[in-house]
């Protein structure tokens, strides 16, 4: 099983605390558009002694105002100007917030303060039509035309952030245009021996839905001009997942978090995606090495328990599970309930099972699949009228496969057999299940299975007194069973049942059947001495 959403159930982990990479990851973390692992960064690496103050400043400022927090955002931008007064950008971020406040004239003087500290900086004047742009891209377009095309005419052509802001200007309504917007800024950038990773970044994550293919291309490109880049492994890992090329994510996860420059916190996206990747004892392995330094991570339960059931370590997948459950802190989801009680149920703990199965269903009531499951536990722990009763409720959902069909008939077969003869409730619990093998057996008519279940099925009804009926039944799966010879060993208990009861059935109609029938059972069995009599007094 796949989950596509597993990685979402793993967002909720602490964010890291730093990034080796310092600031600038935090930088390019917002340039990525990744803003809470950008802000995590910025706060933590402030005080480094190598970060720029002024640039955390800006980038946290943009932050705030991305938020909405103009207070927060000032702030910031105040604070950045106070740290260098020669840095541009916090200038702009204050002349951005008082736009937003509707202040144009002070927003004007910020912008142009911004400017002035270098007249021929193209790129600061597409900061300004980039504030104009985050604040009203209607309301100020000709401020911002006016400053593009200011920056093209001064940079003849080759400024790659006005390629940048109109890539972004154009990637909700018009991705493509988008996209080559930013390959131009990636080109551009790259003859000043440059590159662009944000513009990488945005060209990939603009892109991936119109063609998935241009987009991974584009950031493998990335990650061969910058092979030690924790952005660049990451982002190619995440479109190769995005685009179902588990493997290949796998792969580059890994590169990713044998890079120091990584998170912490994404080591434990990779032991979830070990698991979409069917790595399920390496996907454990790091878990396991999450929770030795990070014993309260409870999605590492939930990445245990999911290994472990896909291994069927039905013993390892409930101590996970009970791990999950019993933790103060763990945000439980509905897929945990159904992990949780398939793992109890396997190690025949049925009255648990029964009751996390039960929750699973109050959290999922449409989730029509759980309810055989439940059924199954009931059928298990020899509950035979409960386990009908649920199966019934499935069935009339207006589901039901050959194979429900076929379950639902199976399920009134052991609640008849567990009645005792001779008794209405016996029989109508026997005719319901004729009732659906009927039905399995009108979709698919060649399956021998289902006519062994019907022969049961008309036994227990009969109260055990092979009937014609029920010859009919055992006669079609053995026309069904002998299309295919070479798996009359597999199916040796079927064909033992249907030679015994169809010699018992033909004693008092056709002797000579009968004596096929019972011949053909002590080929199977040649040291039935009773069969043996049976076929020498039929043959007097």
């Amino acid at each position: 099983m796949k989950l596509r959403f597993l990685f979402s159930l793993l967002l909720g982990a602490t964010l890291a605390a730093s990034a080796q990479g310092g600031y600038q990851d935090g930088v390019d973390n917002y340039n990525a558009g990744r803003p809470d692992v950008a802000k995590a960064i910025l706060t933590n690496t402030l005080n480094d002694a190598g970060t720029d103050k002024a640039v955390s400043y800006f980038y946290l400022g943009s932050i705030a105002f991305d938020e909405g927090n103009l207070a927060e955002a000032k702030n910031n931008f105040d604070k950045g100007v106070a740290n260098n007064a020669q840095y541009p950008y916090n200038y702009i971020g204050q002349g951005e917030v008082a736009l937003k406040n509707g202040n144009k004239g002070e927003a004007e003087r910020m912008f142009k303060q911004a400017m002035d500290l270098n007249k021929k900086n193209t790129a600061v004047m597409i900061g300004v039509a980039r504030a104009y742009f985050n604040v009203n891209p209607t309301a100020y377009a000709k401020d911002i035309d006016k400053l593009i095309a200011k920056a093209l005419k001064e940079s003849k052509n080759t400024e790659a952030a006005v390629y940048v802001l109109q890539g972004d200007m154009q990637a909700k309504t018009d991705p493509g245009e988008a996209a080559g917007k930013y390959e131009m800024a990636i080109v551009q950038d790259q003859g000043k021996n440059k590159v662009n990773r944000e513009a990488y970044v945005k060209y990939a994550n603009t892109y991936f839905h119109v063609n998935p293919k241009f987009a991974i291309d584009k950031l493998v490109e990335l990650n061969d001009l910058e092979p030690n880049s924790a952005l660049a492994q990451r982002e190619l890992a995440e479109k190769y997942y995005a685009n179902d090329q588990f493997g290949s994510a796998c792969l580059q996860y890994g590169k990713y978090v044998a890079n120091p420059n990584h998170f912490p916190s994404d080591e434990a996206r990779y032991a979830g995606l070990l698991y979409s990747a069917g790595e399920y004892n390496k996907s454990i392995e790091w878990a396991d090495k999450i929770l030795a330094s990070d014993p309260n991570n409870f999605y590492m339960y939930r990445v245990i328990m999911l290994d472990k059931s896909a291994l069927k370590d039905w013993a390892g997948a409930e101590e996970a599970g009970k791990n999950l459950f019993s933790h103060p802190d763990a945000q439980l989801i509905a897929n945990d309930y159904v992990l949780y009680a398939d793992a109890l149920s396997q190690m025949n703990k049925a009255d648990e099972a029964v009751a996390i199965y039960e929750k699973a269903i109050e959290l999922n009531p449409d989730k029509a699949d759980l309810l055989p499951k439940l059924s199954a536990v009931y059928d298990r722990a020899g509950q035979n009228e409960k386990a009908v009763e649920i199966y019934k409720k499935y069935l009339d959902m207006g589901n039901g496969t050959t194979n429900d069909l076929f379950s639902m008939a199976r399920r009134y077969q052991g609640l008849a057999r567990s009645l005792e003869k001779d008794t209405p409730e016996r029989a109508e619990a026997a005719k319901e299940g004729l009732k659906y093998i009927d039905m399995a057996i009108a979709k698919v008519n060649d399956n021998g299975f289902l006519y062994a279940t019907k022969g049961q099925l008309l036994l227990t009804l009969n109260n055990d007194k092979p009937d014609a009926a029920m010859a009919q039944a055992y006669e079609d799966m053995l026309k069904c069973f002998d299309a295919d010879p070479s798996k009359k060993a597999d199916r040796a208990s079927y064909y033992t049942a249907a030679y015994y009861l169809l010699g018992a059935y033909y004693t008092d109609v056709d002797k000579a059947k009968a004596i096929q029938y019972f011949n053909d059972y002590l080929t199977l069995h040649p040291d039935d001495e009773a069969v043996k009599q049976m076929v020498a007094s039929l043959s007097e």
